[in-house]
């Protein structure tokens, strides 16, 4: 129909050159000027083509929706008069099917309460002794609670994390540390022995290449590594040093790994226990008291800026002693018998740091 409209104004323009042309005899016009009134002739007839073929483009697309309307229609049967048309859909409301498939995270505290339940079924006394000694042979065979926990902590919306309290976010990310190493070692187990790492025992996490650094755990549909759950959600952001000795590195020296969850209405009492039970064996602290020599674990040592960053560091109790020493001092003060307090009040008792062990703490 278009092009039907454009023929007369074509052949309109061929009919006005042509009379121009003649009458350029006439009027003697020379060669440029000739040229020149062509020219201006045929760009009128463009101007007036375009102007005519203008149309807004709300009008095009009105006009393309019909057709496609219609085509549409064409191919459908139109319903009895008696049935009642189910309504188009809400062009603002998404498709269930890709907004089930589009979401990241479903908002289900359920999830949160799968998690811990999985938890509980996983730090209990049949697994794990009062040593800390875990069953890594038997929980391998009875791995479904570990497939559960790590399927809901990648569900997990943090949503639900950041309406936790103090103490239920730190109890949650203890056990969750706790639970990424044991689903480290159950991925390595039995480990095989490195050639290079002669300095390890063959049955040791530290055989693991990158075991806090680069092996990776699926957490909030993120990836975390064991160092920075430890360091950004629990020892930088509560600087609580208690926490250090709640945090399970899979070897005999390190923190005792606890048969029970941690709970945020218990934590307090845990964390303390978990000190004093820790402080009361041999790999934790013990005295030389002919040379006046105070050992305690690696522990404090690898955790120094934790100790300093806390509240410890405010207390001017030994301040004639170096900060590091200090804070050390003031912590397992609260800890010590009678007896013991009086030797360290008075004074010239030395730290030395215990070496540390990193036989797999396993219960076989």
């Amino acid at each position: 129909m278009e092009f039907a409209f454009f023929i007369p104004l074509l052949f309109g323009r061929f009919y006005l050159c042509e009379f121009l042309w003649r009458e350029s005899d006439v009027m003697k016009m020379n060669h440029f000027r000739q040229i020149k009134v062509s020219l201006f002739v045929l760009g009128a007839c463009i101007c007036f083509v375009c102007i005519c073929s203008f149309r807004p483009a709300a009008a095009r697309a009105k006009e393309g929706g019909d057709a496609s309307t219609e085509k549409t229609t064409a191919g459908k049967k139109t319903p009895p008069s008696g049935e009642k048309q189910a309504e188009s859909p809400d062009p603002n409301t998404p498709d269930t099917k890709e907004a089930d498939d589009s979401d990241i995270f479903e908002m289900k505290v359920s999830t949160y309460v799968l998690i811990n339940a999985a938890y509980d079924r996983i730090f209990t006394p049949e697994l794990i002794t009062e040593e800390g000694l875990l069953k890594y042979s038997v929980l391998k065979r009875k791995r479904l609670d570990v497939l559960a926990a790590k399927r809901e902590l990648k569900k997990l919306n943090p949503i639900i994390l950041m309406n936790l309290s103090r103490e239920e976010r730190i109890a949650f990310w203890i056990n969750t540390y706790n639970f990424c190493t044991i689903e480290l070692i159950l991925r390595n187990y039995p480990i095989k022995p490195k050639w290079f790492m002669i300095i390890y025992p063959d049955n040791s996490i530290m055989q693991i290449t990158g075991a806090w650094t680069k092996e990776f755990h699926e957490i909030l549909r993120l990836e975390y590594t064991l160092r920075e759950i430890e360091q950004d959600f629990l020892l930088k952001r509560y600087k609580d040093p208690r926490i250090c000795f709640a945090l399970s590195n899979a070897s005999v020296g390190g923190a005792t790994l606890r048969n029970e969850s941690y709970t945020a209405e218990r934590l307090d009492e845990q964390l303390d226990d978990q000190i004093k039970k820790y402080l009361s064996v041999d790999k934790g602290m013990h005295w030389d008291k002919d040379k006046n020599i105070l050992y305690l674990s690696n522990i404090f040592q690898m955790h120094t800026k934790t100790f300093l960053a806390s509240d410890l560091a405010k207390i001017k109790k030994f301040r004639n002693r170096k900060d590091q020493e200090r804070v050390l001092f003031n912590f397992v003060l609260p800890y010590l018998s009678e007896e013991e307090v009086r030797r360290l009040e008075a004074g010239g008792t030395r730290i030395k740091f215990i070496e540390f062990d990193w036989h797999l703490n396993e219960d076989k």
